[in-house]
């Protein structure tokens, strides 16, 4: 359930626009990289994140003011972060960066609102916090891209999410057009996007991704986006660097709750240099799931006429990198001892909403894979990015557990 394009042009756009307020182009001096909260943002959160990240070392200080009041006074180091002494009132504030070098001050403010009804601080992360958190980085270690961190704002709004969710479950499904988004005048409202609420608690980066599950623990939420197709590529994705998490309605008898959400953070500098291909299951691994049961939304298999569940464990392949700008897989395999296994391609040009898939693309065995044996997969094409076509590849084995 990713959700690049708002986050990443905003992120971009802002970032341009408090560099030419620095007159970034000057090598004299810093460059303000980006400030958080985001300026204009309407926050749902009284102490919130104030942070400043600058784009390289520098000789002198920094410090942060919150409506002309000293929060914090720093050694030259290129980020800043601090929460405010006291709750914020309801209202607008002005916030400012000074950044105070021999003979010269460069100084930025900006302003955000506090809305009506914001919680006073997101509480400490929890223990289904620290768990999802080493879940995820465990299929990350695995994968070979680097770990996560945890973000208190990505935590505010992935807690606050799945609130709203429990609260409103009665009305999903036939007033909303997505378990992403949140309606306006319903109860524990904090915004309408994943990307509205990441905001309304803090969060100042270049984009984000938001996921959920239902009726399962904090570990069974992370197998089941990892054992899925679009929902395996939040987890991935190398330029995603940190994440919050909340679990919400855990005490309910109804098969939809507990409401599980996780918001992660999108850096482009940590994506843009990283076109290798990232295959999943990776070669080697084993104790792979056999079977890749109806629950997705949206659902792969909807792309394909007459495919039907339980389907086998899908093999996907992933170009992550923010270059890369179209993907033609031209072969694809699937065997079992030398034998063919019959599978649904799943491609950019086949895929119906390509937002979802991106530059990847999914090998969906058509029954579930046998238990306790050996499969080997691989894909071979091609993908673009600004220097030109450039051929792939890959190829993994792996084996099945015995359930």
């Amino acid at each position: 359930m990713t959700r690049w394009p708002v986050g990443v042009a905003a992120g971009l756009i802002m970032a341009a626009a408090l560099a030419s307020a620095w007159g970034a182009a000057s090598s004299r001096g810093p460059v303000l990289w980006q400030v958080s909260p985001e300026p204009g943002a309407t926050l749902m959160l009284r102490r919130p994140p104030i942070e400043a990240q600058l784009s390289k070392p520098y000789e002198g200080y920094t410090t942060l003011h919150v409506d002309g009041r000293l929060l914090l006074a720093g050694l030259p180091a290129p980020y800043l972060s601090a929460l405010p002494a006291a709750p914020l009132s309801v209202g607008r504030h002005t916030l400012r960066v000074d950044v105070i070098m021999p003979g010269r001050t460069f100084s930025y403010s900006w302003h955000v609102k506090v809305a009506k009804g914001a919680q006073t601080s997101v509480a400490p992360y929890d223990a289904a916090t620290y768990q999802a958190l080493a879940a995820v980085n465990k299929i990350r270690a695995t994968a070979g891209v680097p770990p996560w961190r945890l973000s208190l704002s990505l935590e505010g709004a992935s807690r606050a999410h799945s609130r709203f969710f429990v609260r409103n479950l009665g009305r999903y499904g036939t007033l909303t057009d997505s378990v992403h988004n949140e309606q306006p005048g319903w109860s524990l409202f904090t915004g309408r996007t994943p990307w509205a609420r990441d905001v309304a608690f803090g969060y100042n980066g270049e984009g984000d991704s938001e996921v959920m599950a239902f009726g399962v623990t904090t570990q069974e939420a992370v197998e089941l986006w990892l054992d899925s197709v679009y929902h395996r590529f939040g987890l991935l994705d190398p330029g995603l660097t940190s994440m919050g998490f909340g679990i919400a309605g855990a005490a309910s008898q109804s098969d939809d709750l507990p409401v599980t959400t996780l918001n992660a953070g999108f850096e482009s500098q940590a994506e843009a240099p990283d076109s290798r291909a990232i295959i999943w299951p990776v070669p080697g691994q084993r104790e792979v799931p056999c079977r890749f049961e109806l629950g997705e939304i949206p659902d792969p298999l909807a792309n394909f006429a007459g495919a039907s569940y339980p389907a086998g464990y899908p093999v996907t392949v992933s170009f992550f990198g923010l270059g890369v700008q179209k993907l033609e897989v031209e072969t694809a395999s699937l065997t079992r001892a030398g034998q063919v296994v019959s599978f649904h391609l799943l491609t950019p040009q086949v895929e119906k909403n390509p937002q979802e898939l991106g530059m990847s693309a999914a090998i969906l065995p058509v029954q579930p894979l046998a238990a306790d044996a050996s499969y080997a997969a691989g894909f071979s094409g091609r993908y673009k990015d600004a220097s030109g076509w450039h051929a792939f590849h890959v190829r993994t084995t792996f084996r099945t557990g015995t359930a």
